[in-house]
Parts: C-alpha cells; structure tokens; sequence
C-alpha cells in the first residue's frame, strides 16, 4: 500500500511516503510569504502547483492516461483526472483494493481540502500559493465508487499452490513492495507477460529495484501456470 503525507507551510512542502514498508522524506523549500511579492507570480498560484507536480512526479508511474483509465468516459474517471492529476500523476483504480481505497482517498481528500485552504488566513494564503481545488462530497462519493468498482482484485495468498512452487517467492516479494498481491487469474496466461513488462516500467519510474529478465520470467512463468489451473 502506498500512503503519502503532505505538509505546507511558509517555509516549504514536505513530502513523506510509505511504499511497500519503505520511508521516503522530500522537501522543498520556498521564500518565506513576505517576501514572495518581490519574485512575482511565478511562486503563486500556477507556479507552485507545478512546483508540487515536479516534486510528486515520481511518487505514482507515469504509464496512466485519463484516456487508458478503465470506463474512461464515466465520470468517476472524469473527476478522477481533473482532480488528481493537479499535484501527482493519475492513479491506477488497481493500484488498491476495494477495502484499501477508503482510507487511502480520505487521507488525500483531506490533503486537497488544506491545500485548497478553507479556513483561517493561513487557509488563504495557502489558496493564493497552490490553487488546489478539492471535490464536493457528492464528487468524493463518486471518485470513490469508480475506485472501488474498478479495484485490484487480491490474490487468496493461502491458495498460491505450493509454498516452494517456482516464482511465487519471488512474486510475493516483487509485487508486495507497491500494492497487494494480485490475484493470478486476473489475466491470461497469454496475457501476464505484456502485464509483468509494465510492472517494471513502473518500477523503474518510481525508483524501485527492477527485476532482471531471469527474475521477470520466473515470475511471469509462475503467474502462467496459476492463471491456468
């Protein structure tokens, strides 16, 4: 499961990230409010939005399009895109469970309703330097239904086969270190190379070990033989 939390304030953005069990802590920092006006607009607004785009690009894989999103045209997609995409790339709906994605969108609609600031005069300036706009709850309840409508689907790690049958360590390991285990029969056997091939396009983007060809085959050879039994 990925968690991230986001902290804003006159001196910068933090950034801390949970993937897999693995910490990450970025942070960027930025004149203190005072003195933005003497360097015009382009750390307001606009520009800090970008500022935050840039910082948060590698935290989800860049491969995702609103318009290879699945039901592209719904608009739990729609409003997925338009409001997700303002601070990182666009999120799988299978980058979680069904169960996982409740707590995880409460944490990021929480973060989009500070960032938007409601409330106080920190709230404004906060409004003024990141021009973050968050859902309604009408459209929080939409996102949401698309998320889980569309989830992973886990694997029943019980029935995996046998505890030493070849790649299922090494699926176990590979695939546990951003999101759940997926359940074999969710594609083809045909189909799980081309899958496993994007997987390590994703590892790379977002800084993870890639597994090595030898690796990648053991792996796709044991999902084969569970999507076929």
């Amino acid at each position: 499961m990925a968690l991230m939390f986001i902290a804003v304030g006159t001196a910068g953005v933090s950034i801390t990230t949970w993937l897999g069990g693995a910490q990450t802590v970025e942070t960027r920092l930025f004149p203190d409010a005072a003195l933005m006006p003497m360097m015009g607009w382009g750390m307001h607004g606009p520009g800090m939005r970008a500022m935050m785009q840039e910082m948060m690009s590698g935290r989800l894989p860049p491969s995702i399009t609103p318009e290879n999103l699945p039901d592209s045209e719904s608009p739990g997609a729609k409003l997925l895109a338009r409001y997700c995409t303002q601070c990182h790339n666009l999120p799988a709906p299978a980058m979680h469970t069904a169960e996982e994605w409740p707590a995880v969108e409460s944490r990021m609609f929480n973060r989009m309703a500070m960032m938007s600031g409601r409330g106080g005069m920190g709230g404004m300036m906060r409004r003024r330097m990141m021009s973050i706009q968050g859902p309604t709850g009408g459209e929080q309840e939409t996102i949401l239904d698309y998320l889980q409508g569309h989830a992973l689907r886990p694997a029943n790690v019980e029935a995996l086969g046998p505890s030493d049958a070849p790649g299922l360590a090494l699926f176990r390991q590979t695939c546990s270190q951003c999101h759940a285990l997926p359940d074999p029969t969710l594609h083809t056997a045909d189909e799980w190379p081309v899958v496993v091939d994007r997987m390590r396009k994703n590892m790379r983007a977002m800084g993870r070990r890639v597994i090595t060809d030898p690796e990648r085959d053991e792996i796709v050879g044991f999902l084969a033989t569970e999507a076929g039994s």
